[in-house]
């Protein structure tokens, strides 16, 4: 590592500032995004139960400033994206696949799918950059000789309770990460160490997941979303849910919420429902986990091939729509009218090139995964491997509990950011 970086020092100092400034001057010339209904509680820090994850509420609550908060996730954007370049960039020993690396990689970094998260006062910008930290510390853990190892698993013990502290979905598969993060603290640390780090991840883990869990605000909207964007729509899932006693009537409330502006949104709307309340307390608040239970269609098949089940659902209500489409606050919101960002290759506008760049990405991972065989390369097939195993549960959950359409992009930017992430990495340990 030192020679790496004492070879080029000067190079990867350049890249960096240059990335780094880019972000920060792209904040300052976009006027921060608040949502009405999102944003507000993301601005209040409360220990247990709370709404919003301690990843976010933390420090906005802190800063305040909405102005600064954007500068602040640009800053944390940057360094846990130049994190995993230079991660990745020490394990590439064919120096013009170092450049062509380089290349690819800040095209996909200085999207604006990913960099316009940076002004948004919402959970996507410090949601994305610990996922990116987290993979980078992964890298830096599972590839590398390490000779200060106990500093490594610290760190990517760190990153972990990060992610799983920005989003409710994230803290949902604290039981896998968290078993991996515990192998690799056995394997790696004394058991001292280990019992010591051990405990306090787990005591934090578990305290984020409880948290994700407690608050009854996000469940019922989650639920009421989910019924009426999704469940509706088919008719034996429709009667089925109408037999648990969901009140009819709410129907009816979200299709007037949803047609014109009523002063709430359709979900909130449905959840002030004394009926819903009353379905709720007898048996709703766990419908929508029964439910999937009792559905493996639903389950396995609807979050990526949803039409198959209705005329009515269109792609757009699946994954593949999450992990394609990409966000555009970019073009949608006048405050990022002087934005130096634009989509890039990475991220076509029109949906059906969308699709074809994301199953370019699903190919190349194919495809790197059979020569990474073929070469005997069994810690980058397994780490990959893992990779897109854990994002695909993670999508799972996300969608399970919570993707509107409207959110479908934006909850999953960053298992879509992942699926691209993962591809180029995969492609240059081909060679």
């Amino acid at each position: 590592m030192k020679n790496f970086l004492a070879n080029q020092k000067y190079q990867i100092t350049a890249v960096a500032v240059i990335y780094f400034v880019f972000r920060i001057t792209n904040a300052i010339l976009v006027k921060p995004y608040f949502d009405e209904y999102d944003s507000p509680p993301y601005f209040e820090l409360k220990l247990f139960p709370s709404f919003r994850g301690h990843g976010i509420t933390m420090f906005y609550s802190l800063i305040k400033n909405e102005f600064a908060i954007t500068i602040f996730q640009a800053a944390v954007g940057s360094l846990a994206w130049i994190f995993l370049w230079i991660t990745i960039l020490r394990l590439i020993r064919n120096k013009i696949l170092k450049y062509i690396f380089t290349f690819l990689f800040f095209i996909l970094a200085t999207s604006s799918v990913i960099v316009e998260h940076d002004s948004a006062l919402l959970s996507e910008s410090l949601a994305i950059s610990s996922t990116v930290f987290v993979f980078a510390a992964a890298i830096n853990l599972y590839l590398r000789e390490n000779k200060y190892l106990q500093n490594v698993i610290l760190t990517f013990g760190l990153g972990i309770i990060w992610f799983l502290s920005t989003k409710s979905s994230n803290s949902l598969i604290l039981p896998i990460i968290g078993v991996i993060y515990l192998i690799a603290l056995y394997r790696f640390c004394s058991f001292k160490i280990f019992m010591l780090m051990g405990a306090v991840f787990v005591i934090l883990g578990t305290f984020i997941l409880a948290n994700s869990l407690s608050s009854d605000t996000t469940k019922t909207l989650t639920t009421s979303g989910t019924i009426n964007n999704r469940l509706v729509y088919v008719d034996e899932w429709k009667s089925e849910l109408l037999t648990s006693g969901y009140p009819v009537n709410a129907l009816a409330i979200w299709k007037d919420f949803s047609e014109s502006n009523l002063g709430l949104p359709p979900d909130q709307a449905v959840v002030n429902m004394p009926e819903f309340k009353d379905w709720w307390k007898e048996g709703g608040h766990s419908y929508l986990t029964k439910f999937t239970f009792r559905n493996p269609d639903y389950a396995l098949i609807a979050p990526v091939a949803i039409p198959l089940f209705s005329q009515d659902l269109t792609y757009k209500k699946t994954l593949l729509s999450g992990w394609s489409q990409g966000t555009d606050l970019t073009l949608e919101y006048a405050g990022f009218n002087n934005s130096l960002l634009s989509r890039t290759f990475y991220w076509p506008d029109e949906p059906e090139k969308a699709y074809l760049a994301l199953s370019i990405s699903l190919f190349i991972l194919g495809v790197s995964l059979l020569m990474l065989t073929n070469f005997g390369q069994a810690k980058e097939f397994n780490l990959i491997i893992l990779t897109i195993f854990l994002t695909l549960i993670w999508s799972y959950l996300n969608w399970w509990f919570g993707s509107k359409p409207v959110d479908m992009a934006r909850h999953n930017i960053s298992a879509a950011i992942m699926f691209k992430i993962v591809a180029l990495f995969a492609i240059i340990f081909k060679y």
